[in-house]
């Protein structure tokens, strides 16, 4: 099936505007902007060419450039990116002809928040207490896939009143694992999502059968269902109740990260979670552990 190219471009281009909404929710949430938060609101705009041309990110990009000229942000010049950052987020909700309420933009926009948060490599209080609230709100993510997992994991450190760095540093990575951003290896965007994988401990691909989804490092599907086939595994298009494993790909794409990508992922949680089927959610990574060396 041919996709229309005008489409995948206003999907694109809506899904990073949503990201944008958020990425500002998420930097904001503490009421502080960091050197590194700054930092990384302009690689995320610098790499997201689709809406390089948007007059209100243009002005975005030219106010920062101009306060990191000179190497010193200024409190002044802090507060002047932080009001810009909420003008242009209420300029772009106000854009006609922009998806903002859809499921798929519900996700973006948590997506997007969720990079905002760890922006700065570090979770506060509050911008957890802000994670917990916007999560609250919204009824459909906080009970489907991507958002159920962070949801009860809020709670679930948050039940005792109290925040151990343990908790903190669970909670990190879940959020690291779901936006694909990384910032300890400089990676703002474009890791697949890992959010809902399961700790794998040996992976026995004789007789097991698998199914794809996701772009991969290793190369096309079609080269990693041989290597796959080859160890004595078999591959499916699609998650069944007989599915032993979902492998997510190592790399992803704004243009699938959340359609066939994402249901795929939400079906095998769905089947796994009501006691349909044992799948097992896993990542790239963990299968090449396991590949026999070619």
């Amino acid at each position: 099936m041919n996709i229309n190219p005008a489409f995948n471009y206003k999907r694109n281009r809506d899904k990073l505007f949503a990201n944008l909404i958020s990425i500002i929710d998420g930097v904001l949430s503490d009421c502080e902007l960091s050197d590194s938060e700054i930092l990384y609101i302009t690689t995320w705009l610098s790499d997201s060419e689709v809406i390089s041309s948007n007059p209100f990110v243009m002005l975005l990009q030219e106010r920062i450039s101009r306060v990191l000229e000179d190497g010193v942000i200024t409190a002044e010049e802090r507060q002047e990116i932080k009001q810009t950052l909420l003008d242009v987020q209420r300029a772009i909700m106000d854009m006609p002809n922009v998806d903002l309420y859809s499921k798929e933009s519900d996700i973006n926009l948590l997506n997007g928040l969720c990079k905002g948060i760890v922006a700065d490599k570090d979770l506060s209080i509050d911008e957890i207490n802000y994670l917990d609230w916007w999560l609250t709100q919204n009824g459909m993510l906080k009970r489907n896939y991507p958002g159920k997992h962070l949801y009860q994991l809020v709670k679930a450190i948050k039940e005792d009143g109290v925040i151990d760095q343990n908790e903190s540093d669970l909670l990190y990575k879940a959020l690291v694992d779901f936006s694909g951003t990384d910032l300890n290896t400089g990676i703002v965007d474009g890791l697949s999502c890992q959010l809902p994988c399961d700790d794998i401990d040996s992976l026995d691909l004789y007789g097991a059968s698998f199914c794809l989804t996701g772009n991969f490092v290793l190369g096309k599907r079609s080269i990693v269902s041989k290597m796959i086939e080859d160890a004595g595994g078999s591959v499916t298009d699609r998650v069944t109740q007989s599915t032993d494993y979902l492998v997510i790909g190592g790399l992803s794409s704004r243009d699938w990260r959340y359609s066939t990508h994402g249901r795929k992922i939400e079906k095998a949680i769905d089947d796994r979670d009501s006691g349909k089927s044992s799948v097992k959610i896993t990542t790239e990574d963990i299968l090449m552990k396991y590949l026999p060396a070619s």
